[in-house]
């Protein structure tokens, strides 16, 4: 089956089909790959993407679930209803939004309102259950607004940082 996922504000169509013993066959473009997920005693989930195995946790909201691992920090991954007429259109606004991944607080912010960021750029610092996740910009762009200071805490969800056109 078809299936768009928006990942940290990224589009990616993918193609998944079922396996044997819960190995799901995914195709992304021409890359093809095999996942398959476990749970583990503690609550957190064994992922294995091409025979290689991590540690995460998962949590879930709407269509949503946000993924933790200490070898990528923290990511949103939201599948997008393909025959929702505005699916391209709400995941290109998104991009403009920084919202965090799980509720927390702000332990650095590295921009202020105006600063021009590129993509991959560190822009806050945020703490939740122990964890620090260091949030990147998804594209090149200015700072519109930094809505959280070091200390802050917020929400599942809650815009961190505003992003517009440079």
């Amino acid at each position: 089956m078809r299936r768009r996922y928006v990942i940290n504000g990224k589009v990616h169509d993918l193609v998944v089909t079922r396996g044997a013993n819960g190995v799901f066959h995914v195709s992304h473009g021409e890359r093809k790959f095999e996942m398959q997920g476990k749970t583990l005693p503690d609550g957190r989930w064994r992922v294995t993407v091409d025979q290689r195995p991590q540690a995460v946790w998962i949590a879930a909201q709407g269509d949503s679930r946000f993924v933790h691992s200490a070898a990528t920090g923290a990511l949103e991954v939201e599948v997008i209803d393909l025959s929702a007429a505005s699916g391209g259109d709400r995941a290109g606004a998104a991009s403009d939004l920084l919202q965090a991944p799980m509720p927390g607080t702000v332990i650095a912010v590295h921009v202020a309102a105006g600063d021009a960021v590129h993509t991959g750029q560190p822009l806050i610092v945020i703490e939740s259950m122990k964890l620090e996740t260091t949030l990147t910009a998804p594209r090149d762009a200015r700072v519109k607004t930094v809505h959280f200071a070091v200390g802050n805490t917020f929400a599942l969800k809650s815009t961190l940082v505003t992003l517009q056109d440079p």
